[in-house]
Formats: C-alpha cells, structure tokens, sequence
C-alpha cells in the first residue's frame, strides 16, 4: 500500500492514526531542549532518564509509571515543565487524550501562555491535542485545541505542519455543523494555497462531500481539476512524490466509479486506461475495467480482464465476485457450454470457501487465532506503535481485511495490553512471595537472637544485682538515719580504725603499769586524733557514698530500662508485624486486581472473538449469495442447452 493510500485511511477511517505517532515523537524530542537555552550533555535527573528511555523503547505504560512514581517522590528536578510535556504525550500515544487535555491544559494554562516553555513547543502540543481528537471525530474539542495555536509562529517554525493546521481546521469546518462557517472555509482555503500535498487532499475530500450530498456533477468537476492540476505539477522529492501519485491513482479511480454510476462507460474506460497496472488500486481498476467495457457492450474485453484478475490471489471479500463475473460474460458472450462450466466451478469455490469459513468458526479460539497472525519483535518482545498497538502481519491473507479494521485493531490491542498487565501483576506476585519468605527468615533469625539474649541475660543474673542495690540502699539510708560515722569512712580510715583496734587488743593483753602508761597515752592520743578526724571528714564521706549511691541507682535504672526494652522487643516484633499487615494487605490488593483483571480479559477476549466471527459471519453471508446466483445460473444455462438439444433432435 503506497504512503497515499495510509493517508487517506488515516484521515477518513482510521480513528488514531500512526502519522501522529511521529508528530508526538518529535513534539517529546523538541520538549527536551527549550528553544532559547542550550542543550544540557545528560538529563539533570536519573528518574528523567529512564522516562525518556523507556519512551523510546515503546513502552508508553512504563514511561508513565516512572513519571507518577517521581512524581510521588517530590517531582522531577531540573527540567522546568518538559516532563509535564513529555507526560501529556505520552498519554496521547496511549490514547489517553481526555488525560492529555486536562494536563496540557493545566501546565500551559487556558490561552496556551501559562508556562516556560517556548511558544514553538506551546504551539505543537495544542497542534497535536487537537489533531488526535479529531481523528477520534470529537471536532468541538479539536477545534478549540486548533483555536489555541498561533499560526504565525507557526508557520515561522513549521511550515508543513502549519499547512496541516490549515487543512484540519478546513475539514473541521466541513464536518461539524456548529463549526461550519463558508466564509470561514474559503479563508483557510485562501491561506492553505494551492501548491501542497494538503491542499489536494482537502479537493478529494470535498468531492467525497458533495457525493455524499448527491450532487454528482459538482463532485465530477472537483474530481477532474483535481486530476488536472496534480498532473501539471508533480512533485520531484521522492517522499512526496509517492504520496502524490498514490492520491492521484485514488482520484482517478473515484472519478471512473462516479462515471460507472451514471452509466458514463466511455468516459470510466478513458480513465480507468490511465491507472498503473501494477498500483495499489490495480485489483480494483481492473474489476471496474471489466464493468466499464461490458456496459461499453465490448464483453470480451471485461472478459480479458476478469480473466487477468482472476489470475491473481482473491483474498479480499469483494474480489470474491470475480468466478461469478466470469460466467456472466461467458453466458453474454453467447458461449452457454463454457459459462455453464465457469458458473460450475464458481460454485465449487464458493462451496470449498464456505467449507473452510463453518471450519474456522467452529475452531475459532484465541489459539487458532493468534496462530493466523505473524506479531512483530525486537530484542525486548512484541513490537508495537505509540498507541500500544501490535504490528501485526497476518499469515493468511484472507483475513487482512478484518485484521485492518480498527475495531478489531483496538481489540488485539486491548487484549496486548491486558495480558502485559497480567504478566506485570504475576511479576508483582512474584516480589511479594519473596518478601514473605524474607520475612519468614527474619522471623526464623530473630528467634535464634531471643535465644541467644536470654542466655546473655540469665548469665549477667540481674535479679541478684538487683536485691544487693535494694540492700544497699537499705544500708545506706540506715546509717544517715542514725549519722553511723563509721559507715562512710573511707577505705583509709578503715584500714587505720583496723590497725588502732590490733593495737587496743594488744594493750589489752599488756600489764597495765609504768611500763605501758607512755604507749597507753599515746595510743589514747592516736585514737582521739582518729575520732576528730572521721568526725571531721563525716559530711565529706557521707556525701561521697550518697553520690555512689545515686550513680548506683541511675546505673541500675539504665539497667532495668534496657532489660525492660529488650523483653518487650522479645516479646513482640512490631516492625515485623507492621511488614507483615502491609504484605497481607498487597497480596490481598494484588488478589483483587487479578480478579478484576481476569474479567476485563474474559470480556476483551469474547470482544475479540466476537468481532472475528461476525466477520467471518458476515463473509459467509456474501459468499452463500453467489453461491445461489452461481446455481440459478447453472440452472438456467442447463435448461436452455438442454431445451436447445431437445430442439436440435426436433429438427433433426
């Protein structure tokens, strides 16, 4: 299929468009860099990085994930408004253009001027919001998004891009009743000019509106100056120039059907002439080659040519048609033997096809299904565009025209995305079964440790040091109470009351006459000295001990604190009980969204299948049409030859 022919599927059947996919890629890689500031070597922002990577990679849901994750985690830094940008497009290419709206909308403010960034990027964004809600046919929201861009600027910084606008907001008018305004039409028309690929397109599609309208003759004069002026000036660039003669292979085949319609042979066979043999649109111009001539009366040329298609593989619905034709111009020709034969065989092959058709409906599951489609890949997987949707090739291509369907396009990838998420969800599944056996460990371990402190504390015999700091204290407070001067000498004056006590001992033992007096006098004065000086030193030593005391006591406090703390933790582990409720409660969250996740594939699936047996319903219905148009006419052709037989021996 030319790049003319994706155009206009894109732009008058085809609901998101893959063109936009590069439009939303260069509006990402334009954001990155304002245009008034140079470009930064590396992003400022690790978190930005992986966006930006994972954007690239085609993975639209990752990208945004990254995105509300930093988000959570204060934003990220550096960057000014671009990763708000760089989020709204991502939303677009996943189709998420409500979200997209609202974003925009709040980052570059209601008149498009709300935020840093430069006026080129403001305006691109407002371009491409507006582009993808056309194409999803909401008009009055792309009309507004339109409205926003400046098309000065515009057109400074892009020309082709501006000439787009131009012709968007013409068809806009065209299409929407509340928009459409003729003076505003042939102002757009005026600014859009006549010398670009838009301007063309914007000519066809108003001959596709005045055949809507009925009005034949306005469409047939659109349809050959358009045809007029696109042969006068062919581009000479590649790119263009395909796109060029793709569109006007589509123009000329247009203007031939609207000349079939209206019984204009002749002029449908001039430019039906004029259509490359080897185009895209050469099955059809054949077929409506073959009309033309036998409405022209020339049937062996339609023959020639229905011959010339039937050559060729008949995997699309309509083409489906051509074994009948056949017949038909055998039997015009005046050649009922041969006709009776094609019509023979084109039963045969309706028959074999609605053979295979009750097969494959019979056998239709998702597995046979898949197996009809050839799913491109790159080293990470599935391959799919920005919108999420899979690049798909079908292996038969009887089914290329239901594969191309947007409805079924957006089922496939409905059904890709839900099995992604399903896999991400088995993933997540996956971390919390480790985290409950990390936690189970931790358990294990943290019993081992309680084992092991018990026998540390049971060892260190606390209540023993405990009972001697109670007796103490007893002691203590005893001996304040009756100022017991002895209790708080010091380790000094211990030794020495020990030593004066050995020497009042020995005394004892000693006579008690002249020979003693001198040491008994001298011991009486050592003991006196000894008495004032504990007296002396008594509030000293008291306070000394006191102080001991309540170290003693702050110590002991400490001591019980810690114990009382560690038989708590021992007792309970609330950190691990905390960890442990989180987890219940993800795995139960994890539960319910496989849950919710299970249905949501059960429907999409049953979407999926369902549209594809409703095509392949639909087909079957057309084929059972011929099927008895080509028996009635075996039948009729029997019964002539046989009538002309049984005349033949009459006359004989």
């Amino acid at each position: 299929m030319s790049r003319a022919v994706a155009m206009m599927v894109r732009y008058r059947f085809c609901k998101l468009p893959s063109l936009v996919v590069g439009g939303c890629l260069w509006l990402l890689l334009a954001a990155v860099i304002q245009a008034d500031e140079p470009a930064p070597e590396r992003v400022k922002d690790l978190r930005y990085g992986w966006v930006l990577y994972n954007y690239h990679q085609g993975q639209a849901f990752d990208a945004l994930t990254q995105l509300a994750v930093a988000r959570e985690k204060g934003g990220i830094e550096g960057h000014g408004d671009h990763p708000g940008l760089v989020e709204g497009g991502l939303m677009l290419s996943y189709g998420m253009t409500r979200e997209a709206g609202r974003l925009f909308t709040s980052l570059l403010g209601e008149g498009g001027n709300g935020s840093s960034l430069s006026p080129e990027i403001r305006n691109q964004a407002w371009f491409y919001l507006g582009k993808v809600l056309y194409l999803e046919a909401d008009y009055d929201g792309a009309y507004a998004n339109l409205q926003r861009v400046d098309g000065r600027v515009l057109a400074d910084s892009d020309l082709a891009l501006y000439q787009e606008w131009l012709y968007l907001q013409c068809r806009l008018v065209m299409s929407s009743p509340a928009i459409g305004d003729p003076a505003a039409l042939d102002g757009l028309r005026k600014k859009l000019g006549g010398q670009n690929i838009w301007s063309a397109y914007l000519d066809y599609n108003v001959a596709m509106a005045q055949i809507s309208a009925g009005d034949s003759a306005a469409a047939g004069k659109t349809l050959r100056a358009l045809i007029d002026h696109m042969t006068e000036r062919a581009p000479v660039a590649e790119d263009v120039r395909l796109e060029h003669e793709g569109l006007l292979d589509r123009t000329r085949l247009s203007l031939a059907r609207l000349y079939l319609d209206e019984n204009h042979f002749d002029d449908a066979l001039r430019v039906l002439e004029a259509l490359p043999v080897d185009g895209p649109f050469s099955d059809r111009a054949l077929f409506d080659y073959a009309v033309a001539a036998a409405g022209q009366g020339e049937v062996a040329r339609a023959f020639n040519a229905l011959e010339t298609l039937s050559r060729k593989q008949l995997f699309t619905p309509w083409l489906q048609q051509v074994p009948y034709a056949r017949g038909y111009l055998l039997e015009e020709m005046g050649r009922p033997g041969p006709a009776l034969k094609a019509f023979r065989d084109a039963a045969r092959h309706y028959q074999a096809l609605d053979r295979e058709l009750v097969a494959a409906r019979q056998e239709l599951t998702e597995k046979t299904l898949m197996s009809l489609l050839k799913f491109m890949r790159d080293g990470d997987g599935l391959m799919t565009d920005a919108y999420g949707r899979l690049r798909v090739i079908p292996e038969d291509f009887g089914i290329a025209g239901i594969l191309a369907a947007e409805s079924f396009q957006q089922a496939l990838s409905e059904l890709h995305q839900l099995y992604g998420m399903q896999s991400f969800l088995g993933d997540w599944q996956k971390q919390l079964g480790s985290f409950a056996v990390m936690l189970e460990t931790r358990k294990l371990q943290r019993d081992i440790r309680i084992r092991e402190t018990r026998a540390v504390l049971a060892r260190q015999e606390a209540d023993k040091w405990a009972a001697e700091h109670a007796r103490l204290s007893v002691q203590v407070n005893e001996a304040l109470a009756r100022e017991d001067h002895e209790f708080f000498m010091t380790t000094e004056q211990k030794a020495l009351k020990a030593r004066l006590d050995q020497v009042a001992e020995t005394l004892k033992e000693l006579p008690d006459d002249g020979s003693t007096a001198s040491q008994r006098a001298q011991f009486r004065r050592m003991q006196a000295y000894f008495d004032w000086w504990v007296a002396d030193e008594y509030g000293v030593n008291r306070w000394a001990a006191q102080k001991q005391l309540r170290e003693l006591g702050n110590a002991m406090s400490t001591f019980r604190d810690q114990r009382q703390i560690i038989e708590s933790l021992m007792a309970e582990d609330r950190q691990h009980n905390l960890l442990s409720r989180r987890l219940a409660e993800k795995e139960a969250e994890v539960e319910a969204l496989r849950g919710e996740l299970s249905a949501a594939l059960a429907e999409a699936r049953g979407r999926l299948m369902g549209r594809m047996d409703a095509a392949l319903a639909e087909r079957r219905l057309q084929l059972q049409g011929y099927l008895r148009a080509s028996r009635h006419a075996q039948a009729r052709l029997a019964d002539k030859l046989f009538q002309a037989g049984q005349q033949g021996a009459a006359n004989d």
